[in-house]
């Protein structure tokens, strides 16, 4: 059996966990029993849960440190990485600039979209533009420097978001001019630009997309729906099925991205004229593939098969579930966690524990 050696980077976040818990379902529970994976993560702390979850792990420093690519060179050379998934939005940016030396230097796949589509997308202000000027379903949004004209045309509730960034982290639903004055000044004091947005009242009918784009022809390789039932701006429930309307405008969307691998796209239903609207765009893996893969679209191993075996990947069908999200623990022995992080390899290995009584 074939060994797929993948480095999974930014283990301690959900999105990196989710990445994990996709590949480890393959190695379990796949009938294309040619290969499985070997899993190293990567993380800046030594507490964090996806570490120990991973056959064998690394402590890197940040993405903005001088020698951040330098480290994720050395990992995948000298450990023969295969694959590279990237785990955070913070280090989209720096591994696609450097996709191309990554590559020729370790050498490994690095399972991203292009620089250009992750600096727009990760940009509010630039999807919103893509959106309007590619007459997809875009929310009317504007920077705070329009935002009188757009206020009478809209009127209260409004939301206001950074530009930047993912999340729910300093969102604010504004009702009138002062909170829209305070919400404004709250982002642009820690150095962000605030987003105007109309408000879709509509919170039980938002969804999210997954789809994954091939590296050649840039047909689309997969895609599945995904109804969100939202508590504090996390999934904690969601139905799997097979919405066509919502499938119909985010594959529209996907179309028109010069994209590579996989997709997220999030919508709300406008209430106004029933249509879905594209909230964001996220040019990566998502925190919800694990519910994806278990419906029978498992996103990081459809994209490394397209990848490494320049395999021609079509899944249309899924399974239609109901998720139901819960909080659980991981369990490390101290003495031999407090060892391990004093222990001078650069790479490690520890597992962790898992009791199922729930």
């Amino acid at each position: 059996m074939r060994q797929i050696n993948a480095l999974v980077t930014s283990v301690g976040g959900i999105v990196a966990q989710g990445i994990i818990k996709s590949l480890k379902h393959h190695n379990k529970y796949s009938k294309n029993r040619t290969y499985e994976y070997n899993i190293y993560g990567t993380d800046i702390i030594f507490d964090s849960a996806g570490l120990f979850r991973a056959d064998r792990f690394s402590i890197i420093n940040k993405p903005k440190s001088e020698d951040y690519v330098d480290s994720i060179i050395n990992l995948c050379s000298k450990n023969n990485i295969d694959i590279v998934f990237v785990g955070s939005d913070q280090e989209l940016p720096k591994i696609s600039i450097n996709k191309k030396l990554i590559e020729n230097d370790a050498p490994a796949k690095v399972l991203i979209n292009p620089h250009g589509v992750i600096e727009t997308f990760r940009d509010k202000y630039k999807t919103f533009e893509f959106l309007k000027e590619n007459n997809l379903n875009y929310i009317p949004s504007c920077l705070d420097t329009e935002y009188d004209g757009f206020t009478k045309e809209y009127g209260f509730p409004l939301i206001v978001k950074p530009c930047e960034g993912s999340g729910s982290k300093l969102l604010f639903v504004v009702n009138d001019n002062d909170e829209l004055d305070y919400a404004v000044s709250s982002i642009k004091k820690i150095g962000g630009r605030p987003l105007i947005q109309k408000y879709l009242k509509n919170d039980d009918q938002e969804f999210t997309t997954g789809i994954t784009l091939s590296k050649n022809e840039k047909h689309i390789m997969s895609s599945i729906v995904i109804k969100k039932i939202l508590k504090h701006g996390q999934t904690y429930k969601a139905i799997i099925d097979k919405f066509p309307e919502i499938k119909k405008v985010s594959e529209d969307v996907a179309r028109k991205i010069d994209g590579i691998g996989a997709l997220n796209i999030q919508l709300r239903i406008d209430e106004d004229d029933n249509n879905a609207k594209i909230i964001e765009i996220n040019p990566r893996f998502s925190a919800s593939c694990p519910m994806r893969t278990v419906a029978g679209i498992n996103e990081p191993d459809i994209v490394a098969r397209n990848t490494i075996f320049d395999e021609y990947v079509k899944i249309t069908d899924y399974q239609s579930l109901l998720c139901l999200r819960y909080w659980n623990e991981s369990y490390l022995d101290l003495g031999k966690f407090n060892e391990m992080k004093s222990s001078k390899h650069n790479i490690k290995e520890l597992k962790s524990s898992i009791i199922d009584y729930f």
